[in-house]
């Protein structure tokens, strides 16, 4: 591209950005471009309404473009994916502490909502494990016996004192049933309120392998609450794991040895069921999805005809009660529309953590899903709108007596395989829900608890992710202790004190890394006016008395410190080690020659985005500190904010502008000749009129002009040569020889040091002679 084609270019892409302000983490358009000249107000206003409803309901853009071949295919998609939510959505509800019916609920509602905002096309929304297990953790005892009172047949009888071995939402499953759904409304509320200020990106503030690690300790969690339906005697809750494990086997001589192999049985069904899907695609890939149902309909048929489950001809037995039964099967579960919900917003202050937390994590679930099946068929997703549609599924979803719900790995990667192409395919799936509500409902009141107990746990199975810990233990063993810190600390602490960790954690990562940000020495490259890392190249050459570094992050209050510390201690010690080196070698020879102190500080400011007013201090006292030592400061790249900064602050009047280089290369020529000069206070004033044209840079103006046809280190040094590797006569420390490692030899011309006169300063007649005389003297630099 020519220069004028790329001038262009950049200034239409700078008029783009001029027409809009950045509000906090938003970018706002500025005022003035409300309302385009020659165009009426209120045609202006209806695009933006138009656009922002567009925006809201992506279901305008896709459902036009709907084809036959993409319908047919969303069918079949919504179709399987329906068969595979139902045992799902039943199972997972159950770990939630809800009925089974609220599940089904769960899996209808948000499901047609999200389909006509999301963004995402084969996400599959609805109930998932993880969430289940949060609501059920975080909403565990939070009534109190009066609220219980009415469902306990409006007796004195508290709840604590009816029963010890009993969790709550048992005891009390409507009041609990209310918390749950009230959770799910706020929890949405947070979600959209979220997604309109575009603040999804908090969520990176959790480190992956600190979810990573709580996921694969809750998926534990999860099979464990689910065994007690394979043992057949019910084992006490707790958070804790060894607690959860000596609840196992201090009743384990009550083990119920039928439904316990048929349980085992089932899981490894379904297990298998899944290895063969994945092995042998082709003729067994309709196991994956169907296998949950298969398995219902198969355990159905066994408790409906076999007294061990209260099944007598698909009918009760005589001598079973409704209660008796409810311990072996899924029991009666009432058919119809879900009815709406009353909210008690008394009870905000109870539910508010389980809300924030069932927002962050289902969230989080759902982006990196839907993220990923953008990228893998090409389209773009927007979070903003993410956090929209499923705060909206949520939000709506309670008002029909919905829980809390986000993005399935299990049902996305099945509609992922089947070959969903759009968001119909969620809509097929909501209206499969909708007819096994309606008329189907009674057909699972044999369902066996062990069955679903097995989906369960065939489904959590995949979410203990052990090869993310290995693979971080080779990649990086600091990220795999996270790992198994938070995996630990889940385990041990139990989920709700697991997500506080985890959060801890994270943010002690991002203090850490943004206090210590990295700063490293870099060198040139022989031959090259490139400068790297001295860990990135094994060969390079140092400058004699300049030391150039670079820092990794804009430099702010809470990393001032460190930075300061950091370039205070390589200044002093850096070229230190190899003189001691050199006193201890007995050889001596060209190699044990003694290294030149450090007189030149050259940061490179690339990484350097922004400065606070504490960086602005810092700058300015280490710059004067330095100076009183006789060592200057340059900086070089300095980013358009950061010099916007410095000269507000008057720290470029204060340095000098000359010390502000739009290159290493270039600033390190610059401290080199400013050395060969003169003293260290030299001004440009002072130089020879070549030179001091040559090293002027102007910082004033965010983009310099390039001077005649160089590149950035011409726009200050001259012009570079084509090669790129030498330097042309104009540049001031080009000289007669330059060989192929770098050690320039020139002649430099200055004016011999001036001594004072007798008396009043002035001069002597020998003396303004041998003033106005030039000597040549050879200087060696190492460029």
């Amino acid at each position: 591209m020519s220069v004028a084609a790329s001038q262009k270019v950049a200034q239409l892409w700078q008029e783009e950005r001029d027409r809009t302000r950045q509000l906090l983490w938003v970018e706002v358009p500025r005022p003035q471009y409300w309302f385009p000249e020659g165009v009426s107000k209120c045609r202006t206003l209806r695009r933006y309404a138009w656009a922002a409803t567009r925006s809201l309901l992506p279901v305008i853009e896709w459902a036009p473009k709907t084809r036959w071949s993409s319908f047919r295919a969303d069918l079949v998609a919504g179709l399987t994916v329906g068969v595979m939510l139902i045992p799902q959505s039943m199972s997972y509800a159950r770990i939630a502490g809800l009925d089974y019916k609220y599940g089904m609920y769960s899996g209808l509602v948000p499901l047609i909502v999200y389909a006509f905002t999301g963004t995402s096309r084969q996400l599959g929304v609805g109930p998932v494990a993880i969430v289940s297990l949060l609501v059920e953790v975080m909403l565990r005892d939070q009534l109190t016996d009066e609220e219980c009172l009415d469902e306990l047949g409006g007796t004195n009888t508290t709840y604590s004192e009816a029963t010890s071995d009993v969790m709550q939402w048992e005891y009390c499953p409507n009041a609990y049933a209310s918390l749950a759904f009230l959770a799910a409304f706020l929890g949405g509320l947070l979600q959209i309120v979220a997604g309109f200020l575009q603040l999804g990106f908090l969520v990176s503030f959790l480190a992956h392998p600190v979810v990573s690690g709580f996921t694969s300790g809750a998926a534990i969690t999860i099979g464990l609450s689910q065994v007690q339906y394979f043992f057949g005697y019910k084992i006490e809750k707790s958070p804790f794991i060894y607690e959860t494990l000596i609840n196992i086997f201090k009743d384990i001589h009550k083990t119920d040895y039928i439904t316990l192999l048929l349980g085992l049985t089932w899981w490894f069904l379904l297990w298998g069921a899944r290895k063969l899907s994945v092995k042998y695609k082709k003729q067994f890939g309709w196991l994956r999805p169907t296998a949950p149902l298969i398995s219902c309909v198969l355990g159905i048929v066994i408790a409906g005809n076999w007294d061990h489950f209260g099944g007598c001809g698909f009918e009760l037995c005589s001598n079973w009660t409704q209660a008796d039964a409810k311990k072996m099967v899924v029991g009666e579960i009432p058919s119809g529309f879900p009815s709406m919900t009353t909210f008690d917003f008394s009870m905000i202050g109870r539910v508010f953590p389980t809300a924030v937390s069932c927002s962050v994590i289902g969230y989080m679930e759902s982006i990196a899903i839907a993220k990923s099946l953008a990228a893998k068929h090409q389209y773009e997703i927007r979070p903003g709108q993410e956090l929209f549609a499923i705060g909206s599924a949520n939000l709506i979803g309670s008002i029909f007596s919905g829980y809390p719900v986000t993005g399935s790995f299990s049902r996305s990667a099945v509609n992922n395989t089947i070959g969903a192409q759009t968001n119909l395919a969620g809509l097929v799936t909501a209206l499969l829900m909708m007819l096994v509500l309606v008329a189907l409902t009674s057909l699972f009141y044999f369902l066996p608890l062990y069955v679903l107990a097995a989906v369960v746990i065939s489904s959590v199975t995949n979410l203990v992710d052990v090869a993310e810990a290995r693979y971080l233990w080779r990649v990086k063993r600091t990220d795999f202790f996270l790992w198994i810190l938070s995996f630990l600390g889940t385990l041990l602490l139990g989920v709700q004190n697991a997500i506080i960790l985890g959060v801890g954690i994270s943010l002690f990562v991002v203090i850490f890394e943004s206090v210590r940000p990295q700063m490293v020495i870099l060198w040139r490259l022989p031959g090259t006016p490139i400068w790297r890392n001295i860990k990135q190249d094994s060969i390079g050459q140092f400058v004699d008395g300049v030391l150039v570094v670079r820092i990794g992050a804009s430099v702010y209050f809470a990393n001032v410190a460190f930075i300061r510390d950091k370039l205070r201690e390589l200044v002093f010690t850096f070229y230190d080690r190899p003189n001691a080196a050199t006193a201890a070698d007995e050889d001596g020879g060209v190699d044990a020659a003694p290294v030149p102190g450090v007189r030149y500080v050259v940061i490179e400011c690339t990484a350097v985005i922004s400065l606070d007013s504490t960086a602005i201090h810092m700058l300015e006292s280490l710059h004067r500190e330095f100076k009183d030592r006789g060592i200057r400061v340059a900086f070089a790249t300095v980013g358009n904010r950061m010099n916007r900064d410095m000269a507000r602050a008057g720290l470029i009047d204060k340095i000098g502008s000359r010390w502000f280089h739009p290159s290493v290369h270039s600033a390190v020529k610059y401290c080199v000749t400013h050395q060969a000069h003169g003293l260290p206070e030299v001004d440009e004033e002072e130089l020879p009129e070549e030179v001091a044209e040559a090293v002027s840079v102007d910082v004033s103006t965010p983009t310099r002009a390039l001077q005649g046809d160089g590149d950035t280190d011409g726009a200050a040094f001259g012009r570079e040569s084509t090669h790129g590797t030498e330097l042309q006569t104009t540049d001031p420390l080009a000289g007669p020889t330059y060989d192929n490692v770098g050690v320039a030899v020139r002649r430099v011309r200055r004016s011999k040091p001036r001594s004072p006169k007798r008396g009043e300063g002035g001069h002597s007649a020998r003396q303004e002679e041998e003033d106005e005389d030039e000597y040549e003297e050879d200087v060696t630099h190492r460029i």
